[in-house]
């Protein structure tokens, strides 16, 4: 697999149906002519992602998040780019789906542990083991 994409840019649609049909318009140009991507920003890579407020319906917004090559090749195809600015890498939803391309998946998000219980108070610090070591030459 090749080195991981730093940052796409993210292009939003109103409703699923029109990123499909941008996406179905644009596969034909980002299949690489005469074999592979000369560079990395050549690689045409595509994250498509519904944001949770919109899952209830295909009608309030997803996102199709681009790399360089993905745009270079929309441009060429003459397609409407609503471009909403530049996610870093890190940043993409853990849910997104790769539709095109090479890359890894996003990152898992991390949780930490708190250090509050569920009503809110401090949880307090763990107990100190309860063995003691044994009694040498006794």
């Amino acid at each position: 697999m090749s080195a991981t994409i730093g940052a796409y840019q993210a292009v939003y649609f109103e409703d699923v149906a029109q990123a499909v049909e941008y996406c179905h318009e644009l596969v034909a140009h980002i299949v690489p002519r005469g074999g592979t991507s000369r560079s990395e920003d050549d690689r045409a890579v595509v994250w498509f992602h519904v944001p949770a407020r919109s899952r209830a319906s295909t009608h309030h917004g997803c996102y199709l998040f681009a790399s360089a090559g993905a745009i270079a090749a929309a441009e060429r195809a003459g397609l409407d780019t609503p471009l909403i600015g530049r996610v870093m890498r890190a940043a993409l939803p853990a849910d997104a789906v790769l539709l095109f391309g090479d890359d890894a998946p996003p990152p898992a998000p991390t949780r930490k542990r708190s250090s509050l219980s569920s009503n809110g108070a401090r949880r307090p610090a763990p107990a100190p083991p309860s063995w003691r070591p044994a009694d040498i030459g006794a």
